[in-house]
């Protein structure tokens, strides 16, 4: 049994070097590796790269830094040599790296005397295994967890002790403090108590606490370290009462955050060993203990829940909310899981997901979560959670945007390995931010892929807000010429685009790009009714303006009415798209690389379109539009009378010719139409060849007895006469008897949202002709349109008629029962049809 604990990233990297390949279930994604997702604000078009000693592990653990105005990078290398202690086998590393000239050196650090029972062993001490910083000084802490005491060893033959090490960096690199928390003078057997700590796997800085994690301390099971700088004491977490289970590996991820009270320090321990599910603690810290005051668990066993942790107030309530990570995490392999804790006032409440990434196999999401500060300025911090075995140990690294419910379910942005080096390998095993490194305002952030021992700097792009506005008159009023294309009055409508910028450090102008859209709700094939003059008769036209910082910038346009519009009902709906195009500025002094060109702030429920609409003016005297159509018809037929009856004769060859005329006495009324229903021994041929433009007929079968004939009739709107023929008939010779149904015509007319059946009464009869040996009955065609909402029909009383047909009988006929006095029969060799009238031939019906 091996007498130290070996950290998961250890295991890690001894897997790689053994060349442990997962074959299975490959992703074949071809070009699409690379692609970005979402590609929100930060750069991988300028990344910085910076490389380290080969095998030495650089980008291990990784820090961005800054020291006065100059920033730094620093980067823990675990098994790299020392050129200060040649002696020593693999001390491991901190290399301070400058942005400007991408050089990197290692600092020194070394144990120099750590006690009078001590005697420090440095070889694969794994220096860089952890890095952290505190913000309002700039202090660095970088641990080893394998350093050794190995007095007793020496002595008596007894176990090396692996008290773990910690060295703090003053900002300029110009001091170092050792740090021992696990050192007794008495302490000499290993496992017990502190005997094997491992202290600094994983650590911390405040603004006044440093927090270690100690995993190995009391037979495994664990604690957290916390080392108050100001008054000196240690304080550590002791289960007295087996609350935290032996083997838990309590300390293997630590953090810090304000959870009871927003001006309160409290302190986070995980434990993915505790039951084989993992557990993570908040603890109070009370003197020289820690007392545990809330606690999270794990749902599946093998998950390593409470690998990570991260402090974050993911929702900018001044509380931190909490998020943990469960890298091995399986639905298949090793997917890797978050959990997502929101802080309700001393009640962590567990979101309803869980952060997922892609759920790549074996990618090992959440094997690291880090607190990225503000990228996208809007008020929110953003996490950073890494998966360092995705794609086949390339790695990658996801974005997560704050947000006032806590975070968003899914990334903003995914940056793979594959994308910014073929050759990156474990890239998100460790990723740090909150330091602006360009100074362009915007924190940004270092990613290690340690297999190759490299590190990658992201420079965060400048987020821009534009506030975008459609101004559009309330109304068009389509009999006014107010414009003029090609030298003739038009009617048009004045469109003004605004634009409105801002954003943190954004100077100079920024051109914003856009595309203007008339009537884009319009149905085809209908043509828009709007169009831009200067391009033919498109309705979108396309523009930019530079606008400045806080003033707003707007393009004015002209959007002409067609001259055949015929809807100018429906509201006319514009509509704008735009982006950012260039920003240039004047360079103020030296950069680092050149500025970043900004892009939009993707806020929640954000849209770079922007809508507006108008309608066309109406004239109306009641303040409700209230129409008064009246409709008239009738039948222009070829005729034959009898008796002064006139009739028409079926089969003849000729038409029916309908003309409805339509009256609008009253206010406006738009988008008419008259529906007609009529027998299916009635055929619509066209409408007539003056009114082809105004009118369009659509034939619509219903059933086997009736056709209907919907018919748009224009835009009715001049309050006068106004007569449209409709349609011709014509008969179909081959008719069965008894089939002509009354004839229904209806004036449909669309009002402000409503649709109502105007009506007038009015009947138009219409006679059958009885081919021998049959006979039919005249129908009614009966039109009606409504005055108001309310529907009624009136019908007026049948005028019974009289048809005859001239064909010579074969034949006298024999009434079945006496006639109606107004029927007259001849035996003059023709058949006479009326109402209620039945005749005997021969003996049959």
């Amino acid at each position: 049994m091996k007498w130290f604990l070996t950290s998961r990233r250890t295991a890690r990297a001894q897997q790689a070097n053994f060349n442990w390949r997962v074959n299975m279930l490959k992703w074949l994604l071809g070009c699409a590796c690379c692609l970005l997702s979402l590609g929100y604000n930060l750069d991988v078009q300028h990344s910085l790269n910076f490389n380290g000693p080969n095998g030495s592990l650089f980008g291990y653990s990784v820090l961005v830094h800054k020291h006065q105005k100059t920033p730094w990078l620093v980067v823990g290398a675990p098994e790299a040599s020392s050129s200060f202690y040649p002696s020593v086998i693999k001390p491991g590393g901190i290399y301070k790296c400058s942005i400007s000239t991408r050089n990197c050196e290692a600092l020194q650090t070394g144990v120099e005397h750590c006690g009078k029972t001590c005697l420090a062993e440095g070889d694969n001490q794994w220096l860089g295994v952890s890095l952290s910083r505190r913000a309002s000084n700039g202090d660095i802490l970088a641990c080893g967890h394998r350093w050794k005491n190995v007095f007793f060893a020496r002595k008596d033959n007894q176990n090396k002790l692996p008290y773990g090490v910690c060295f703090k960096i003053s900002s300029g690199f110009s001091h170092t403090t050792q740090y021992i928390p696990c050192y007794r003078d008495h302490q000499r057997k290993f496992g017990e108590d502190y005997g094997s700590c491992q202290a600094g796997i994983s650590n911390v800085l405040t603004e006044d606490l440093m927090i270690m994690g100690a995993p190995g301390s009391f037979y495994w099971t664990g604690t957290v370290l916390v080392y108050n700088v100001s008054s000196n004491v240690v304080a550590a977490y002791v289960d007295d009462d087996s609350t935290v289970l032996y083997g838990s590996y309590l300390g293997y991820s630590v953090g810090a955050g304000h959870f009871l009270h927003r001006d309160s320090m409290e302190i986070v321990g995980g434990a993915p060993q505790h039951g084989q599910a993992g557990k993570v603690y908040i603890f109070q810290v009370e003197g020289k203990t820690l007392k545990i005051v809330n606690e999270t668990s794990g749902s599946q066993l093998g998950s390593y829940y409470g690998a990570s942790v991260c402090a974050v107030d993911l929702n900018a309530d001044g509380l931190s909310d909490l998020l943990v990570g469960a890298p091995m995490y399986s639905v298949v392999r090793e997917e890797g899981r978050v959990h997502v804790y929101i802080n309700q006032g001393q009640v962590m409440s567990e979101a309803p997901f869980k952060l997922v990434g892609r759920d790549s196999y074996a990618a090992r999401f959440g094997e690291t979560i880090t607190d990225l500060g503000d990228i996208d300025n809007d008020g929110y911090p953003d996490v950073a959670i890494g998966a360092p075995q995705e794609e086949d140990l390339r790695g990658a690294v996801y974005i997560y945007n704050g947000r006032k419910g806590g975070v968003t379910a899914s990334f903003s942005q995914r940056i793979t390995g594959s994308v910014l080096g073929n050759s990156l390998r474990m890239f998100g095993q460790s990723v740090s931010g909150g330091v602006d490194v360009d100074g362009n305002g915007y924190p940004d952030v270092a990613v290690g892929a340690y297999l190759s021992d490299s590190v990658i700097v992201l420079r965060t792009r400048p987020v821009v807000m534009v506030e975008a506005s459609l101004l559009l008159p309330a109304s068009v009023n389509r009999s006014v010429a107010l414009c003029h294309e090609h030298g003739l009055p038009a009617v048009c409508v004045e469109v003004s685009v605004c634009f409105r910028v801002k954003g943190k450090q954004v100077p100079g102008h920024i051109e914003v790009k856009f595309n203007l859209t008339a009537d884009v709700h319009n149905k085809e094939p209908f043509p828009s009714r709007f169009y831009f003059h200067g391009n033919g008769t498109s309705n979108v036209t396309a523009g930019r303006v530079r606008a400045k910082h806080g003033e707003e910038t707007c393009s004015m346009h002209q959007a002409f009415l067609r001259r055949d519009v015929r809807d100018i009902f429906t509201p006319v709906h514009f509509e704008v798209e735009y982006e950012l195009g260039e920003h240039r500025v004047a360079r103020a002094g030296p950069k680092i690389s050149r500025p970043l060109t900004p892009i939009l702030q993707q806020r929640e429920g954000f849209s770079n379109l922007v809508s507006n609409k108008t309608q066309f003016a109406r004239y109306c005297v009641w303040e409700n539009c209230s129409t008064n159509l009246q409709i008239s018809a009738h039948l222009v037929v070829y005729r034959r009378s009898h008796n002064n009856v006139p009739y028409f004769a079926l089969g003849n060859g000729k038409t029916i010719m309908l003309n409805a005329t339509l009256a609008n006495i009253g206010d406006d009324a738009f988008l008419p139409k008259l529906l007609l229903r009529f027998p299916t021994n009635l055929h619509f041929i066209r409408v007539l060849d003056a009114e082809e433009k105004y009118v369009s007929c659509e034939v619509v079968e219903e059933n086997k007895t009736h056709v209907g004939l919907d018919c748009s009739v224009g835009n009715l709107y001049i309050p006068s006469l106004s007569k449209v023929a409709i349609c011709p008939l014509r008969t179909h010779s081959a008719h069965t008897p008894h089939t002509l149904r009354p004839c229904l015509g209806c004036l449909y007319v669309t009002q402000t949202t409503l649709g109502r059946c105007h009506v007038k009464n009015g009947t138009l009869p219409m006679k059958d002709v009885c081919d021998v040996p049959k006979a039919s009955v005249l129908q009614e065609l009966v039109f009606f349109v409504s005055k108001s909402s309310r529907r009624r029909m009136v019908t007026l009383p049948p005028t019974p008629t009289l048809r005859f047909d001239p064909q010579p009988l074969p034949a006298p006929l024999t009434p079945l029962y006496p006639l109606p006095p107004r029927t007259v029969l001849r035996p003059s060799g023709r058949r006479l049809c009326h109402r209620g009238v039945q005749f005997w031939q021969h003996g049959r019906w």
